[in-house]
C-alpha cells in the first residue's frame, strides 16, 4: 500500500504543518486493525492542493478494511491575521484521534498495489480565532486498487535532495517530511532539454512527478533538477514557499524578497521566514511541467516576482537567514476558489475565471480578486472530477487548482493549471471517535 496526502487549501494560510503520529485501518466487526505508518511523519499540507505526496509505502494483509483512524500529535500554521500581518502559531489539537469510514470499504484479496488517499480540508481543519488556533482534522479518505484508479489519482510528487541515483532508479529525501522515496526510471521518464538521468548528481535538489504502479513501485514520469549537487555531494541551501514582500531599487528592479518557506533544503531549517537576495548573477527557470502548459522557458524572470507567488530558491547562506539566490525556479501553487462561470472551450482546452475568497493571500498581497485560468492537454483531474465532468461545472462550483501563476506586461495575472480537483465536503467522524477514542 502507498499512503498519500493532499489538501483543499485555505486562502489565508501560507504554511501548515501537521505531525501524523499514526494511521490505522480497521476491519469493522472483526475488531482487527492494521497500522500503515511505521513512524510519525510531519507533512506540509498547504502547498499540495490537488497533488498527492506519498508518506508511506508498506505491506498490507489481505482483508476488508472499512475505516481509517488518524492520530495527530502536533500542528503549526503560518497565516495572515485580521490585521494583514504574517503570524505563526502552534495549534492545539482538538481531536488527537479521528476515525472516518472507508466508503466503499477496501477489499484486499490479491497481490498488487493499493492506495490510501488522505485528503485534508484546511478550511475546516484549522479554526483561527484571534490569536488562538485549533486543529481538528477534517478529511476525505479513499482506498482502491491502483489498477482501478484514473491517472490523476495515481499521480504523486516529491521535491527534495537526491540520495541515490542509477540508470533505473532515483531515491529522493522529501524536503517536506525528510522521508526517502525511490522512483523507478525507464525510457518513458521525461527530463528537461539537456538533462539525463546520468547527469543528475547526488545531493541535487529535484522535483519528481511519478505515478503509482500495480506492481508496488512508483514510476518517475518527469524529473526536473532544481539545483545541481557538487562533486563532493554538498547540497545547496534552498527553500520552496510563498513570496510575501518584494524590495526594488530606484529603477524598479527586484533586489530582494521575503518568503515563507513550506519546504527547506540544506541549512534552511524550520524557519518561518527567510530573506532572499537577488543579483545580476541569479538565474531564472521554469520546470518542465510548466513548459508543458504552454509557457516558454524565457517567460519567468525577476520582473515576474510578486507577493503571493510560489518559487523554489537555491543558493548559499541559508543558515544566516539571508539566502543569496543562485537560481530561482517558478513553483506551482494551489489555489482554492469558485468558478465565476462555466468553463469555456473544448477538447481539453478550457478558459475560465476563478473568484478568490476575500481572505486569500493573493487578494491581501496583490489585490487579486479574480484570476484568469487556462487548462490544456497536460492538465490532470483528480478525485471525483474528470475532464468531461469539469466542463459541465456551473458558476459557483468550489474547486482547487494547482498550477503556475504569472503576471504579464499589462499587470494581468494568469494561472496555468496542471491539476484540478473539486472541493469535497469532509467526511463526518464515526460515532464514538469524535473525542479521540480508538
Amino acid at each position: 500500500m502507498v499512503v498519500t496526502v493532499s489538501d483543499a487549501p485555505l486562502g489565508n494560510i501560507l504554511s501548515a504543518k501537521a505531525t501524523i503520529a499514526g494511521i490505522t485501518l480497521g476491519q469493522g466487526s472483526s475488531g482487527s486493525s492494521a497500522s500503515v505508518l511505521a513512524q510519525p511523519e510531519t507533512v506540509e499540507l498547504s502547498g499540495l492542493g490537488a497533488l498527492q505526496e506519498p508518506i508511506e509505502i508498506t505491506n498490507l494483509a489481505f482483508g476488508t478494511y472499512s475505516s481509517v483512524t488518524l492520530n495527530i500529535s502536533a500542528a503549526q500554521v503560518t497565516y495572515i491575521n485580521s490585521s494583514g500581518q504574517v503570524t505563526t502559531a502552534s495549534a492545539s489539537i482538538a481531536q488527537p484521534a479521528v476515525t472516518v469510514a472507508l466508503s466503499p470499504a477496501l477489499a484486499v484479496s490479491s497481490q498488487g498495489e493499493v492506495q490510501l488517499q488522505l485528503a485534508f480540508n484546511l478550511a475546516q481543519s484549522f479554526n483561527i480565532a484571534g490569536s488562538t488556533v485549533t486543529f481538528n482534522p477534517a478529511m476525505n479518505t479513499s482506498g482502491a486498487q491502483v489498477s482501478s484508479e484514473n491517472s490523476g489519482d495515481r499521480h504523486v510528487e516529491v521535491t527534495g535532495a537526491v540520495v541515490a541515483v542509477s540508470s533505473s532508479a532515483i531515491t529522493v529525501a522529501s524536503g517536506d517530511s525528510s522521508r526517502q522515496f525511490s522512483f523507478s526510471v525507464n525510457s518513458s521518464t521525461q527530463f528537461p532539454s539537456g538533462v539525463t538521468i546520468a547527469s543528475i548528481q547526488p545531493a541535487s535538489i529535484v522535483q519528481v512527478q511519478g505515478q503509482t504502479q500495480t506492481d508496488g513501485t512508483i514510476l518517475a514520469q518527469m524529473i526536473t533538477p532544481e539545483s545541481q549537487g557538487d562533486s563532493s555531494g554538498q547540497q545547496q541551501d534552498g527553500a520552496k514557499g510563498i513570496i510575501v514582500s518584494v524590495a526594488q531599487d530606484s529603477t524598479g528592479a527586484v533586489t530582494a524578497f521575503t518568503m515563507v518557506p513550506r519546504e527547506g533544503f540544506g541549512a534552511v531549517g524550520a524557519t518561518t521566514s527567510i530573506s532572499v537576495d537577488v543579483s545580476s548573477a541569479t538565474t531564472f527557470d521554469l520546470p518542465e511541467d510548466a513548459q508543458q502548459t504552454g509557457l516558454s522557458s524565457t517567460s519567468f524572470n525577476a520582473a515576474e516576482l510578486f507577493p503571493g507567488q510560489s518559487v523554489l530558491v537555491t543558493g548559499s547562506g541559508g543558515s544566516t537567514g539571508a539566502l543569496q539566490a543562485q537560481k530561482i525556479v517558478l513553483a506551482a501553487e494551489s489555489i482554492p476558489a469558485s468558478l465565476v462561470a462555466a468553463p469555456v472551450g473544448s477538447s481539453l482546452d478550457y478558459h475560465f475565471t476563478l473568484a478568490l475568497p476575500g481572505t486569500a493571500f493573493l487578494t491581501t498581497y496583490s489585490k487579486i480578486t479574480s484570476l484568469a485560468t487556462v487548462a490544456g492537454q497536460s492538465t490532470d483531474y483528480s478525485g471525483s472530477l474528470t475532464a468531461a465532468s469539469f466542463a459541465s461545472l456551473a458558476a459557483g462550483a468550489s474547486i482547487e487548482v494547482h498550477g503556475f501563476l504569472l503576471v504579464d506586461t499589462k499587470g494581468g495575472y494568469t494561472l496555468y493549471a496542471t491539476e484540478i480537483a473539486k472541493v469535497e465536503t469532509p467526511e463526518s467522524p464515526e460515532s464514538g471517535n469524535s473525542t479521540g477514542d480508538n
